[in-house]
């Protein structure tokens, strides 16, 4: 199972490169809505750090400060390509999606904890 989502999380990571570093810049009006990027980034990095920790298991100071080391690399990349650029509130935007991932998997394993406490015989 460690293989399988080890290769999942690489294949995630390989996915979320290209799109953040291959793309071409977006064309006027494909979001229609502002801030939509931000968006994007706080999904994709919600993704990441849930397959990140699916398949390595790392204690959560190691995943916030790997994500951070990648999510700058990738702007400070991205700063450096043609018509492209770097914004520290893409940074945010990652690290928010990443602390959305571990808030969600605290309260789930808190509501499943407590689900199982209410099973078990007294």
């Amino acid at each position: 199972m460690f293989l399988v989502s080890r290769i999942l999380f690489a294949c995630i990571m390989l996915g979320v490169s290209v799109l953040f570093l291959m793309q071409s810049p977006p064309t006027p009006g494909a979001f229609q809505f502002p801030h939509a990027d931000k968006i994007v980034h706080f999904g994709l990095f919600f993704v990441l750090a849930a397959s990140f920790h699916i398949a390595f298991r790392p204690p959560l100071w190691f995943a916030w400060i790997s994500l951070f080391i990648y999510a700058v690399a990738i702007e400070l990349i991205q700063y450096y390509i043609p018509g492209r650029g770097a914004d520290i509130w893409d940074v945010v935007a990652d690290m928010v999606g990443v602390a959305a991932f571990y808030a969600v998997r605290k309260i789930f394993l808190y509501l499943l904890s407590t689900r199982k406490r209410r099973r078990s015989p007294s």
